[in-house]
């Protein structure tokens, strides 16, 4: 069976620019809007990557967790050769006729080729990090010991945290802990928010409506499932002006 292709469109070259900065070039992807079902960690997969005016890039990957609501989070083998290549075309101006070596990539690997995974590094956890490709990481993230998850959840690099949420040995305390970080991604936040045994723990509940990363529209739903002691404090203030506004309004009734 060939392996499943998620489609990633961007708006414009700059989006494209932007995530390839972010997530491409770091080894990780968050293909949003994509959809997958409930494939096993680390099975192949392919992205189609469309860019405007640009041919469309396919490139493999592995399936990091599907993540509900937001997409498929995917790992690739670093950074990959064609996207860094279409990259440095959109950045320079070279037109789409142009190939890729002559842009300074290398070839691209064959869709569905075998990727190994590198042993992460031996040693202190947190020289073990900073010496770990963020691909090493997101494999830590799913499967990793609280001790790793609490410093993941602290990584500068964000797609790590909704990573992080979606290992089957994380607390809620854990989650409680996330929620209440403004360091913490609004994609992980989001994640938290919209979990079902998550959204019913109180502890979590307030972090998520006080934390000023939360999406301001989840915030807002988030007051229904908090205790009128809970709401009456918002609304003496120490959250976002629309969230004491909200809060005050029940109270008022």
């Amino acid at each position: 069976m060939s392996a499943p292709v998620l489609q990633m469109a961007y708006a414009t070259p700059e989006e494209f620019l932007a995530a390839f900065d972010a997530e491409i070039k770091k080894g990780g992807l968050l293909v949003r809007g994509a959809a997958l079902g409930n494939p096993q960690a680390m099975s192949e997969c392919q992205v189609a990557v469309k860019v405007p005016d640009r041919a469309e890039v396919l490139v493999p990957a592995r399936v990091a967790a599907v993540v509900p609501n937001l997409g498929v989070a995917v790992m690739f083998e670093g950074s990959p050769a064609a996207l860094q290549a279409l990259a440095e075309r959109i950045r320079s101006g070279t037109p789409e006729e142009a190939s890729a070596e002559s842009a300074g990539g290398e070839a691209a690997p064959e869709p569905g080729a075998e990727v190994e995974a590198e042993p992460a590094p031996p040693g202190m956890l947190s020289d073990r990090l900073k010496a770990m490709t963020v691909a090493q990481k997101m494999a830590v993230a799913l499967s990793g010991s609280r001790e790793e998850r609490f410093a993941l959840l602290r990584d500068q690099t964000k797609i790590l945290h909704v990573y992080v949420l979606k290992n089957p040995r994380i607390g809620v305390d854990e989650v409680a802990h996330a929620a209440k970080q403004p360091t913490t991604s609004p994609d992980a936040l989001k994640v938290i928010a919209e979990n079902r045994e998550w959204n019913s723990n109180a502890t979590v509940v307030i972090a998520l409506v006080r934390n000023p990363k939360t999406p301001l529209p989840l915030a807002l739903r988030m007051l229904d499932k908090l205790p009128m002691t809970e709401i009456r404090a918002l609304a003496k203030g120490g959250a976002r002006e629309q969230i004491v506004h909200a809060a005050r309004r029940k109270v008022n009734g």
